[in-house]
């Protein structure tokens, strides 16, 4: 019995012997597994844990780190922690003002120390710690964003994806009316007048209330990069383009292809209640192969539905912000520091950035003989089934270990030729900027406040200017708005864009 129990025992050792072997070396020298939680600042995440998520599994077993979601209820939760001192191992958020705050370092930990001391090996170029260390006082840099890339990466790199405000339509109706071209807006307008005449009981048009940008494409509005007519940076409210952008909703809306109750929309629920059932034609929504997710949601009740993305409309503009939209820290009340910087020095190598946002190599995707991404069965399959998030529960862009290319090739090798076409174009006409996103000010700042004043007050008023019955009512609403805009300041922060953009282009050598 002994000696049955001692060969137990030495299968048990070297069965665990093996399982440290294989993980990675950089890991070798910590406990066999390392917890760290990991505060995720946005209650829109679809799932409230990594528990179960294929990521998360193979995370565990290439490194012994797991990580614990905390994600967060409303947007006063880390603000209240930053103030009592008391946070997790790590942090992820985008709020400006939170991120000024957690750049201290009494909060959080100065990165370039802890990668000194334990991933040496690990290159940051001035560019991106410039970027990083922009929002602190002291000169060191405290975050890692995600989603960076140089604009000479962006222009060399080759079957990559946008993410930019979009149409989505059933093509099956598309073609039973006769697949017309669609270039601009009044191509637009006759395609909505054609889906009217032929299925008069089909609602032609919903909006999602996160998405109406995508009616700038009819008028050269860039929504992330809106200019005067010198072509400085500007709140949108002072871009020509936008105007012009609300009076083509406006005309939607009084032509009777939006219904008044759209503007009241608040959720992308609400949204797309009637879109799921299979009752709409086009709506308004994100490029990123969202496409395939409501083809599969709608063919539970229409089984013969197909649904495309729009070619982009001549008029079509957009500036592509790869200076990382989301922030991470490592906390001061982090207990195993060397674990979290080599987590995030791991997680940020290309096949271990895309297996925490795609799955496992091999399995769910591979590059193939020319060196292109290529997704396989297993991920296909749960993207047209439309619980790919659910299933893999993605971890990437929340450890910043996604750059702007390499998620972008992701959605590139997921999608359809149709859809690849698309992007092909958008990465063309697209401009690339570095710093747009530094420029907007901290919400708590007296800038800021102005800031968020002149966007409450207009988003407002959308409503009301788009749904006016007159194109003169339209004009006196635009102008009663852009006049309380100026009162709120909108000359000073105007100013402000226009001269921090040019300043952060020269200071950083970016554009």
């Amino acid at each position: 019995m002994k000696r049955i129990l001692a060969m137990i025992l030495c299968l048990m050792l070297a069965l665990s012997t093996v399982a440290i072997a294989e993980r990675n070396p950089l890991f070798a020298n910590l406990p066999e597994l390392v917890e760290l939680d990991l505060w995720v600042d946005w209650n829109w995440v679809g799932f409230d844990t990594y528990e179960g998520g294929i990521c998360q599994e193979w995370m565990i077993e290439q490194t012994g780190v797991k990580i614990n979601m905390m994600k967060a209820i409303d947007g006063e939760q880390l603000s209240m922690m930053i103030s009592s001192g008391s946070l997790p191992d790590l942090v992820v958020c985008s709020s400006s003002s939170k991120v000024r705050a957690l750049s201290d370092s009494e909060l959080c930990y100065p990165l370039q120390e802890l990668i000194d001391k334990y991933v040496p090996e690990r290159e940051i170029s001035d560019t991106e710690k410039a970027m990083n260390a922009y929002y602190s006082e002291d000169g060191n840099f405290y975050m890692l964003k995600n989603e960076y890339n140089t604009a000479e990466e962006i222009a060399e790199a080759s079957n990559m994806a946008l993410n930019f405000g979009q149409f989505h339509i059933r093509n099956d109706i598309y073609k039973a009316i006769g697949s017309p071209e669609v270039k601009n807006e009044e191509d637009f307008f006759s395609l909505l007048a054609l889906v009217r005449e032929n299925y008069p009981d089909m609602i032609p048009l919903i909006f999602s209330p996160r998405e109406s940008a995508a009616f700038g494409s009819m008028v050269g509005y860039d929504p992330v990069r809106p200019t005067d007519e010198e072509g400085n940076l500007v709140m949108s409210i002072s871009d020509p383009a936008y105007k012009e952008m609300l009076r083509v909703i406006n005309r939607l809306y009084r032509e009777g292809y939006i219904s008044k109750e759209n503007f009241s929309y608040t959720s992308d629920e609400q949204a797309f209640q009637q879109w799921y059932a299979g009752n709409v034609f086009m709506v308004t929504f994100f490029a990123g192969n969202d496409e395939q997710t409501f083809q599969a949601k709608i063919r539970e009740i229409k089984p013969e539905a197909e649904v495309v993305q729009l070619p982009l409309l001549d008029n079509w503009k957009y500036t592509l912000p790869v200076s990382g939209w989301s922030a991470l820290f490592i906390t001061r009340s982090c207990e195993n520091p060397e674990a979290a910087i080599k987590t995030l020095y791991w997680a940020k190598q290309r096949d271990n950035s895309l297996a925490l946002t795609y799955g496992v190599p091999g399995i769910d995707w591979e590059w193939d003989a020319d060196g292109n991404l290529t997704m396989l069965d297993r991920f296909k399959e749960h993207q047209e089934a439309g619980d790919a998030e659910t299933f893999y529960r993605e971890l990437g862009y929340m450890l910043s270990a996604t750059d702007y290319i390499s998620i972008y090739l992701g959605y590139y090798a997921a999608a359809t030729d149709a859809t690849r076409a698309i992007f092909d174009d958008a990465v063309k006409r697209a401009t690339v900027s570095n710093v747009i996103s530094l420029t907007y000010p901290a919400s708590n700042t007296d800038m800021g406040f102005l800031m968020d004043d002149v966007s409450s007050l207009t988003r407002e008023h959308f409503s009301d200017i788009c749904t006016a019955e007159t194109e003169e009512d339209f004009e006196a609403l635009f102008e009663e708005t852009f006049e309380l805009a100026k009162d709120n300041g909108l000359d000073e922060i105007n100013t402000y864009l226009t001269e921090t953009y040019k300043e952060l282009c020269e200071r950083m050598g970016a554009q």
